[in-house]
């Protein structure tokens, strides 16, 4: 089985550390794939210079979490909202075959997250019809799509409701991967200054920020932690979508 996990910046992969470090426990394969390096993230690191902290820091949380990474280059606060990115996912959907693909859920507030969780999962479909024609070969079957994040929508009442997460993943025993895998982003987690009087949150705070949430992820399915995802059949599923072993 192969797992690929579709964000928008080096970090980002901090959302299912715990699934990921599992599925490559399992002896399983897992894929980061990140549309940017990062190159605008911070307040005082020039951008040419940050892409370069935050490659590597991104290859340093992946190796931890036993996974691949790959790069597509796109500029952060640049991603665009068009087929440009999808048809560039279609041809990492195809070239890396995955089973499963987790991404940001496209109703999601960030527009980077956004627009990558709608192209891959358009990218998804796409990539399994033959005359859609791209350096790499159809695919089929199409993998299975799971979403992060807690979007909101509006009901026919005109009501925001939200979508709430319907697959949850015990990552009880891989919390301290996660965690370590979090760390290596050192360049987003130390406390700088911002303007006078203000700050970033530290390293500590973003631990237990990360660790209660969850925890309370795992009170609501049975588990001391978990993370949570949205199917997109929305069919509700078992703990786990990992095979049986």
């Amino acid at each position: 089985m192969h797992l690929v996990f579709v964000g928008a910046h080096p970090d980002d992969e901090t959302f299912v550390g715990g699934t990921i470090a599992k599925y490559t426990n399992h002896g399983h394969k897992a894929t980061i794939v990140s549309a940017t390096r990062g190159g605008r993230g911070h307040w005082k690191i020039p951008s040419d210079e940050l892409e370069r902290v935050r490659t590597e820091e991104m290859k340093g949380a992946a190796a931890i979490l036993g996974a691949d990474v790959v790069f597509l280059d796109y500029k952060d606060a640049e991603i665009p909202a068009d087929d440009r990115l999808t048809m560039d996912l279609v041809d990492v959907v195809r070239r890396l075959k995955p089973d499963i693909v987790i991404t940001f859920h496209p109703l999601v507030w960030r527009d980077d997250h956004r627009r990558v969780g709608q192209a891959t999962a358009d990218a998804c479909f796409r990539a399994s019809l033959p005359l859609v024609e791209t350096r790499h070969p159809y695919h089929r079957p199409a993998p299975q799509v799971y979403f992060i994040g807690e979007p909101f929508v509006y009901s026919f009442s005109e009501t925001m409701i939200p979508v709430e997460s319907d697959v949850y993943i015990d990552i009880t025993e891989y919390m301290d991967v996660k965690i370590e895998a979090l760390k290596q982003h050192r360049s987003q987690w130390v406390k700088w200054e911002i303007d006078e009087g203000d700050s970033t949150s530290s390293l500590d705070d973003i631990i237990e920020r990360t660790i209660h949430h969850a925890r309370q992820l795992g009170m609501g399915s049975g588990v001391n932690y978990a993370e949570a995802f949205i199917s997109q059949a929305r069919k509700r599923r078992a703990l786990d979508f990992l095979p049986a072993r």
